[in-house]
């Protein structure tokens, strides 16, 4: 097996330690009540049967931020050494951005063109 080095921390450097990942947790713990918050939004928006453009924008846009929020503090997409993944999880944005414009564009778009 391999050999585990355990190095014994000082009363300070423990007591660092404690406070970073007490305030990660109250971060992580304020971006998750902050989610439920958007969700009960979305769906009161959808209840109150507003306009259902301006419905579907402001939940397109409340999903965003929750992907953001997602990456960020519950994938530690914030932290140093993730740079790689940082880099194709944009290409895979740009790609998936493109095709939802493609598509568009040839279902609604361009069916009056060619016959």
């Amino acid at each position: 097996m391999a050999d585990l080095q355990t190095e014994s921390l000082n009363k300070k450097e423990l007591d660092t330690l404690y406070k970073s990942r007490a305030k990660e947790m109250r971060i992580q713990l304020t971006s998750f009540a902050l989610m439920i918050f958007m969700t009960f939004i979305a769906f009161g928006l959808v209840a109150l049967e507003f306009n259902k453009y301006l419905v579907g924008a402001i939940i397109v846009t409340l999903a965003f931020i929750q992907v953001i929020l997602q990456f960020f503090y519950f994938m530690h997409m914030k932290d140093k050494g993730h740079d790689f993944a940082k880099l194709f999880i944009l290409v895979g944005m740009y790609f998936a951005i493109a095709f939802i414009i493609t598509f568009i564009f040839i279902v609604w778009i361009g069916t009056g063109g060619i016959k």
